[in-house]
């Protein structure tokens, strides 16, 4: 916007900012359960003892059997204070079970994509720079990052 004087209208890289978002988010959320701590600089395994409602859990949500549902509705329903992380942990192995990890994965690189279709939809007029490709590179490091 600065760069076009006004000129270009900033509504048109929604699409885009929101599928980075989506993407950056749910690999950040995976790394979370399953990063190296070192890399990743936070404590692993955190959004689970805080409750966080990730797409992996929604999705465990949606799939488990009742039995399970009502473990993880049960540590929802306390303190933060009062989870115990064996229970914690039970909730990752079911996340595991169910595959949770790898429908987020998924997910996430299909949001990475469709943030990589609008960036080209955008720019594909425009001539190569470093710029440029910086932004495409962005895009494509929502994809692989490990951090």
């Amino acid at each position: 916007m600065i760069g076009s004087s006004g000129k270009v209208n900033p509504d048109i890289f929604n699409r885009m900012g929101y599928f980075m978002g989506t993407a950056f988010q749910i690999q950040d959320d995976i790394l979370n359960l399953v990063g190296e701590e070192s890399k990743y600089g936070k404590e692993i395994g955190g959004d689970i003892m805080e409750g966080k409602r990730t797409l992996m859990l929604i999705y465990l949500m949606s799939h488990c059997n009742k039995k399970e549902l009502a473990l993880i509705r049960d540590f929802l329903a306390i303190p933060i204070a009062e989870r115990s992380l064996e229970t914690a942990a039970a909730l990752f192995e079911m996340m595991k079970k169910y595959d949770s990890l790898n429908y987020a994965r998924n997910i996430a690189k299909f949001m990475a994509g469709a943030a990589l279709k609008e960036f080209y939809t955008i720019f594909s007029r425009l001539p190569d720079t470093r710029d440029k490709a910086f932004i495409e590179s962005i895009i494509l490091y929502m994809i692989n990052r490990d951090y």
